[in-house]
Formats: structure tokens, sequence, C-alpha cells
């Protein structure tokens, strides 16, 4: 008797598991991300001002992704795109990801920080924004942070744990802190 509750109960759950799945992309869709056919959603994910949230075709968004677009950010990401579970995207301005592009988990990609002007305090520094761009195919690695007013080329590769503080270029391999070219793909 028991093993049989036991079952049905886990049958129930796991009925209730696929209905949110299925649900979270229309619930996305009518908060007002703009999203592209295909989206797959691994689990619940944050997005702040969705309106300013762009999906394209078979977009896969790891648990917990957090996509902030803040009122005058921008946040597209382009088709075939896969974002790891865990990982931060920030926008004041505009971060735009190309097409087939990997970021691996927990990675933070921003494109605004806050001013160091010495006599004020942090919490009055203006907010100092750059877009941030990921070229198509490009990869970063987990843990990894792309900082304000970057350009990562086409078919980059981001190591694991890297701060790009500055353009990568096409085709290149940068890793460290901060982020070094050491070779070409």
């Amino acid at each position: 008797m028991w093993t049989l509750l036991a079952n049905l109960c886990l049958a129930i759950a796991s009925v209730g598991k696929s209905l949110a799945r299925r649900a979270r992309p229309h619930v996305l869709r009518a908060r007002g991300v703009r999203i592209g056919p295909g989206l797959h959603l691994e689990g619940p994910i944050d997005v702040t001002a969705p309106e300013n949230v762009e999906l394209g075709a078979a977009v896969r968004l790891g648990k917990d992704v957090c996509l902030a677009a803040l009122p005058t950010g921008r946040i597209a990401v382009g088709d075939r795109v896969y974002i790891g579970r865990g990982t931060i995207i920030i926008s004041h301005q505009a971060v735009t990801i190309g097409p087939d592009a990997m970021i691996s988990q927990l990675c933070h990609i921003t494109d605004a920080g806050h001013g160091t002007a010495p006599g004020q305090l942090m919490r009055e520094q203006p907010v100092e924004s750059m877009p941030v761009r990921l070229g198509a195919g490009a990869w970063v690695g987990a843990g990894a942070s792309v900082l304000p007013g970057v350009t990562i080329g086409d078919g980059a590769v981001i190591g694991a744990g890297a701060v790009v503080t500055r353009d990568v270029p096409p085709g290149a391999i940068a890793v460290g802190v901060p982020a070094k070219v050491i070779g070409y793909r």
C-alpha cells in the first residue's frame, strides 16, 4: 500500500514539474519577453524589465539564469545560444550575444559599473555604461566575467574564471585575470 501511495505521489509531482516547465516560456512571453521558437528552459529564470529582453530561436537557458535589463538597457540573445546555470547578465545600455554562442555556468556579463572618484561615497558614484558584444560562435568558460565595453569576436574562446576587461579578437583564446590572448583557434 505504501509503495503504491509513494509511486502515486511521485507521478503527481512529475506531472506538476512537466507542466511548469512547459508553462515558463508562455509566462515570459506574457510578461513581454520577445521569444523565438524552440526556447528551452532548464528551470526557473529571473528576468528584469522583460520588455527589453529578446531571445532568438532555439535558445537554451540553464536554471537560475538572471537577465536584468534595466529600464534603459537591452539584452539581445541570438539564435541557438546556450546560457548556463546561474549566469547573470546585467544591462544598463546593451548586451548583445551573437548566434551559436555558448556561455557556461556561473558567468557574469555586465555593461555597467560604478565610478571610483575620490571623496564621494561608492553608493553615490555615477553608473558608467558601455555596450558588450559576444560574437557568433563565441564560448565563455565557467565562472568568467565580461566587463563593460568589451567585444568578444566571432568564434573566440574565453577560459574558465577569466576576467575580460578589453576586446578579444575573432578566433582568439583568452585566459586569466585580466584575460590575455594566448593563441588562436
